[in-house]
């Protein structure tokens, strides 16, 4: 969902950010062809097409549990007006993104920034499985690969399906109001603290 810019949480997502240029609501007029999450290439392409130039920064998401910032391009045209031309997943009209010149994309991926906005300490754990995720995927050769699977060995496999079986498990925990105290969602009949998020920092910090 996109946030309102006077949103508490917003606001101190903004703060952390530390951004170089005031936040702005964006129009969505996606490039015919265009695909989703592809920002960099959509935004290239435009640019080498129709001049102009690319503009790096986060928009920003809100929803049930966090908010987060999400790394993105956007075009801007010759009247120095920015525009968001990459499709998205799901149903959304316009975007809140800001410029920050600090940021510069080498065709590797930035990893989002989040933040817990419930008293749930379960999101804090959902937070660190995806920076593990990001992590797994962006080390070594792995950060400029679309495709992991050529490379991938099989306990790298099994390492990335177990970080995505906790990710899953976490997510099925909040979809029904859980904390850590629930149930396991692997059936074990235990809680999910003393089952799969048992010591939990410590088992997705492998370096694999």
């Amino acid at each position: 969902m996109t946030p309102k810019l006077e949103d508490k949480e917003v606001q101190r997502l903004l703060r952390k950010l530390d951004a170089t240029h005031e936040p702005d609501y964006l129009n969505i007029t996606p490039e015919v062809g265009a695909e989703t999450k592809d920002c960099f290439i959509v935004v290239q392409n435009k640019v080498n097409n129709d001049g102009g130039r690319m503009i790096m920064g986060w928009q920003i998401w809100k929803g049930k549990y966090l908010i987060e910032a999400e790394c993105h391009a956007v075009w801007e045209d010759e009247d120095k007006q920015l525009h968001d031309i990459t499709p998205k997943e799901f149903d959304v009209d316009k975007i809140l993104f800001v410029e920050d010149e600090k940021l510069i994309y080498d065709n590797k991926q930035i990893d989002n920034v989040r933040i817990n906005t419930t008293n749930n300490s379960l999101v804090d754990d959902l937070i660190l499985v995806c920076e593990a995720i990001y992590r797994f995927d962006n080390k070594g050769e792995r950060a400029t690969l679309y495709d992991l699977s050529t490379v991938l060995d099989e306990a790298q496999i099994k390492h990335k399906e177990y970080l995505m079986m906790l990710k899953g498990f976490i997510n099925t925990i909040l979809v029904k109001n859980g904390s850590r105290k629930s149930l396991c969602p692997c059936q074990s009949g235990i809680k999910f603290v003393d089952c799969h998020g048992k010591d939990l920092k410590k088992r997705i910090q492998k370096d694999i």
